[in-house]
């Protein structure tokens, strides 16, 4: 599903990631742990492709991408959603709406859009939600609309960035599990 294979990625000569090796198969949870500077958030940027890769191979969906034109990588994102620790929603714009945004921001036709959205919207248990602002919510259900607008696009690969460090242990944890349970019934690898 997805490979890094002797990957360094330097913000400066002695920063960055450095000789990275691992893999994560479709439909799997992995966790990457570590102290704070000790390169968690580079290594979803560059499979983001946000860091460029010095050295090494980047294998996604047994396609390398290692070296992909810069003019290609919007659509290489595409497949990849993104959750963040402070949730990015847009404030001025429902539930619904922030789900819904990648999908009109690919050009997908709006009957479509409805019915994956109300869809993914039940998976992640905030159906009765779409038209609250994301200041009405509580931080879990801010988080629910994040992995919502993650999974809409249906994506390979899900990159959470410490997807609950904002919440308390108790939401961090149903969080966890719906992750958990995402990657097992939809088959979407998650980092």
């Amino acid at each position: 599903m997805i490979e890094l294979n002797n990957i360094t990625a330097k913000y400066t000569e002695d920063s960055g990631v450095f000789n990275l090796n691992f893999h994560v198969k479709k439909g799997e949870l992995i966790f990457l742990m570590g102290p704070t500077g000790s390169g968690k958030s580079t290594v979803l940027n560059v499979i983001n492709k946000e860091i460029k890769i010095n050295s090494g191979t980047l294998i996604v969906d047994e396609n390398d991408v290692t070296q992909i034109k810069k003019r290609h990588i919007p659509y290489y994102r595409r497949r990849i959603g993104m959750i963040f620790q402070d949730y990015k929603l847009l404030e001025d714009r429902s539930v619904y709406d922030n789900v819904a945004l990648p999908l009109q921001i690919a050009g997908i036709k709006s009957g479509l859009i409805k019915d994956k959205v109300y869809s993914v919207l039940d998976k992640v248990g905030l159906i009765k939600k779409g038209k609250a602002l994301p200041l009405k919510l509580s931080g879990g259900e801010r988080q629910r609309v994040s992995i919502a607008r993650a999974l809409v696009k249906d994506p390979l690969l899900i990159l959470a960035d410490e997807p609950t460090g904002n919440l308390d242990p108790v939401v961090a944890d149903e969080i966890l599990d719906l992750l958990d349970d995402l990657a097992k019934t939809m088959g979407t690898a998650i980092l």
